[in-house]
């Protein structure tokens, strides 16, 4: 509130501006999360003019009517107390008609960012909808309204309970405002919950959307400095034609106050597989859509995991390392006999007769498998099929009768990881982390035609992809595009737990790595798969709590064991892979 001795200088303030407005006015729209004591105002031309917000629909987004201008315009924050200004440190260019929403404190609406080549065109089982969700070159703003009690006990919360509190969600693009009312947050992850930054799950209504999606995740992007290795390895999957999540960024506000610069991905969730598979089509039947998620305390117990082995007893693949994320349209519920049959399948497929690759082709979409195990190579997926039997899904196409394979979740790439990076990127493909050991992975390179195609697609994808000639624009690219929201969000406080640097701090202060005793830490993040490091692991704990600047973890050096820079990664491996094949061949 104004207080009375500054109240007649405030309104003469917005009389003064009122009283210079012309017939050629424009509309100002600004974002910015304010707190009481402050409004906002557009300067124009030395002149400032007041704006408001719509309570009906967000605070975060002020407007109001002001003259074009002629030199250039800021917007400011101004105080209800004295009438002091806090203005953008840059100008902003004139124009003649109504702005665009713009950011607060960001020098740029929109940007070009280069993009990536196509190496493979789309396989032929996706046909996916078209959405405007992820918006290349613009960050829309997301701003969640909940409970704030509600809120805090989530926040607070035992990582493994699953608090779902009920929010009003306004999203704000740079020509649109689309509010959504009775929608659900949720906390996302698993060992996400563990960092100081988190993920959010939000559930839309039954029949809302945000750009044909229902539901959407928010990625914290914690354990990545660089704040662009997700983009880029969904970038890549997309460039290869194989189908996952698309990934964005967006400003994320909760309640009174800023969370930061997210990631943005749809989950697999309804509509996701008729938006992915059938272009939208409403009417679309599914199969099941399976997702391997290592294990849970229940299969630990009976030393099963997610990688796809055979067993005879149905009821094994319930024990808690797959979990079923889509039903069948039609058919029973919770049923594994599909995925119980193609491990059988895998267990007795033949190998070197002369049916093999066509009975391969029958049960498998072999591309979107061979190519999905070329990239988690050549991107150092750390939490994937290979190292961690973790982060993918087989969806079983009824529409073929195949099962397709999608890789996800795309945070420990590019070396970012738990493993040791000269065992990902020494060029030869079978030193990397359970590369041999996985089954399906084991099987299919016996057969001569799929190790010579497996081969092959390392080759080309490196040769035309992932290589500094072709990424590194688009790397300087979404670094300018994000600079600015990479230094607002590490000022942010977080609500998050530190658990991963208290896993790294308990192992520092050990003196005797080998010797000690690793239970607490195994009851937290599960069994350790026999390939990781626990040197490394220190490293990762360790390092989350370390301020690495962007520019860094992009270009390097990193200093650290459990990363390395972006740069570095993409030159470091396409080297590698170069260099092995072409003294083999």
């Amino acid at each position: 509130m104004v207080s009375a001795k500054f109240l007649p200088a405030f309104l003469s303030l917005f009389a003064l501006a009122s009283a210079q407005l012309e017939n050629n006015v424009i509309e100002y729209n600004v974002i910015n999360l304010l707190n009481d004591t402050h409004t906002m105002g557009v300067i124009v031309d030395n002149v400032t003019y007041p704006l408001s917000f719509d309570s009906k629909v967000t605070n975060i987004l002020y407007n109001g009517k002001a003259p074009v201008a002629k030199n250039g315009y800021q917007y400011a924050k101004i105080s209800k107390e004295d009438n002091s200004t806090e203005a953008e440190p840059f100008f902003r260019q004139p124009t003649h008609e109504s702005t665009l929403n713009e950011f607060y404190n960001r020098t740029w609406n929109t940007q070009n960012v280069s993009q990536l080549p196509v190496v493979f065109e789309p396989l032929k089982a996706i046909n996916r909808v078209q959405s405007d969700l992820h918006r290349e070159g613009e960050i829309p703003t997301i701003h969640l309204v909940a409970n704030q009690t509600a809120i805090d006990l989530m926040h607070n919360s035992n990582s493994t309970e699953d608090y779902k509190i009920d929010t009003n969600m306004t999203y704000i693009t740079l020509n649109n405002t689309q509010s959504y009312e009775a929608a659900e947050i949720s906390l996302a992850g698993r060992s996400s919950r563990w960092m100081t930054k988190l993920s959010y799950n939000i559930k839309l209504a039954k029949k809302d959307r945000i750009g044909e999606f229902r539901r959407v995740k928010l990625r914290a992007m914690d354990t990545d400095p660089s704040y662009i290795r997700e983009q880029l390895a969904y970038d890549v999957i997309k460039s290869t034609g194989l189908l996952s999540s698309e990934f964005s960024f967006v400003r994320v506000f909760l309640n009174d106050q800023a969370l930061g610069l997210f990631g943005i991905i749809e989950t697999f969730h309804d509509p996701w597989l008729a938006n992915s598979f059938a272009g939208g089509d409403k009417k679309y039947k599914n199969g099941n859509l399976y997702q391997g998620v290592f294990q849970n305390a229940q299969s630990s117990a009976m030393n099963r995991t997610s990688d796809l082995s055979y067993y005879n007893n149905i009821t094994a693949y319930a024990d808690g390392q797959y979990k079923i994320k889509v039903e069948a349209s039609k058919g029973k519920s919770e049923d594994y006999t599909p995925l119980m049959e193609f491990t059988k399948f895998i267990d007795t497929a033949p190998t070197t007769s002369s049916d093999a690759v066509a009975a391969w082709n029958e049960k498998l979409d072999t591309d979107s498998f061979l190519r999905s195990m070329a990239l988690e190579v050549i991107m150092g997926y750390s939490d994937g099929y290979f190292t961690m039997v973790d982060n993918y899904y087989l969806y079983q196409n009824l529409d073929t009768g195949k099962f397709f394979y999608i890789s996800s979740d795309m945070d420990l790439t590019m070396g970012s990881c738990m493993f040791k990076l000269d065992d990902m990127w020494s060029g030869n493909y079978t030193t990397f982390p359970g590369l041999t050991t996985r089954p399906l992975m084991k099987k299919i390179l016996q057969v001569p035609e799929f190790k010579k195609q497996y081969e092959e697609l390392l080759v080309n994808i490196t040769q035309k992809l992932v290589n500094p000639v072709v990424m590194n624009d688009r790397i300087n690219d979404l670094v300018a595009m994000t600079k600015e929201d990479v230094a607002w969000d590490k000022t942010l406080p977080r609500v998050g737990k530190d658990v991963f640097g208290a896993i790294g701090a308990a192992m520092g202060n050990s003196s005797d790595m080998s010797s000690m005793d690793l239970s607490d830490i195994g009851n937290v993040i599960g069994d350790f798969p026999p390939n990781m490091d626990m040197e490394i692991l220190l490293d990762f704990g360790t390092r989350m709590s370390t301020n690495l600047t962007q520019q860094d973890a992009v270009n390097g050096p990193t200093g650290h064991k459990s990363l390395s820079a972006v740069k570095e990664w993409i030159k470091n491996q396409s080297d590698a892979i170069t260099k092995f094949y072409n003294s083999t061949s």
